[in-house]
C-alpha cells in the first residue's frame, strides 16, 4: 500500500485526486524543503511525511537541514520565542552568528532547485548567501505565530525577506504584513 493510497482513506478520493492534478503542474521542478532538524519538533514531523509524499505524486522533493553551534540553537529558540510576542534580550554577536551559520550552510548545503522552502527563522538568511542562479524562488514558510512578535527579532528577522518571493504562514492570525 502507497503513502497516497494511506493518505486517500483518511482524505477521501477527491482530496487526492485533487494533489495529483495540482501535482501535475509541478512536473520536472525541483523542490527542496530547509529546516533546523531531522528529527524533534512540528516541522520535521511534517516534512518526514510531506517529502515521500511529494515524490510519489511524481514530484522531485528533497529535504535539506542546517547544522550550527549549540550557541545557534539557543539564539534561534529565542527568535521562536520572540516571534510569539516575547521580550527577548539577544547581544548583537548573538545575531551575527545566526548571519554566520546561514552562511556556511549557504555553502554547504544543496540548494539548487526551482522553488526552496525555507521553514522558520533559524535558515531564513539562505538566500542572501546562495550564488545566484541557484534557485529560482525562495518561499518562506513560519509555522509559528508572528503576529505580534518582539520588535527586535522581527526587525532582524524582516530584514530576510526582500530575498523571498512569497511567504506562508499557518493561518491569517499568525500572519505579519510583510510590505
Amino acid at each position: 500500500m502507497t503513502l497516497l493510497d494511506r493518505y486517500e482513506e483518511v482524505v477521501g478520493h477527491r482530496e487526492v485526486q485533487c494533489l495529483r492534478r495540482l501535482a501535475e503542474r509541478l512536473a520536472g521542478k525541483r523542490v527542496v524543503h530547509v529546516n533546523s532538524t531531522r528529527t524533534g519538533g512540528g516541522v520535521a514531523e511534517i516534512l518526514g511525511w510531506m517529502i515521500p509524499l511529494m515524490q510519489e505524486l511524481g514530484i522531485d522533493a528533497r529535504w535539506e537541514v542546517i547544522a550550527g553551534p549549540p550557541d545557534f540553537y539557543r539564539i534561534t529558540k529565542a527568535f521562536h520565542n520572540g516571534l510569539q510576542g516575547l521580550p527577548v534580550a539577544l547581544r548583537k554577536r548573538d545575531f551575527e552568528l545566526h548571519y554566520e551559520v546561514n552562511r556556511e550552510n549557504a555553502q554547504r548545503l544543496n540548494l539548487q532547485a526551482d522553488v526552496v522552502f525555507v521553514h522558520d527563522p533559524q535558515p531564513i538568511y539562505l538566500p542572501q548567501f546562495t550564488p545566484e542562479g541557484q534557485v529560482c524562488r525562495w518561499v518562506w514558510r513560519c509555522h509559528i505565530d508572528a503576529s505580534q512578535p518582539d520588535r527586535n527579532i522581527w526587525k532582524h528577522l524582516e530584514a530576510a525577506i526582500p530575498h523571498y518571493q512569497a511567504a506562508v504562514f499557518s493561518m491569517p492570525a499568525f500572519a505579519r504584513s510583510l510590505e
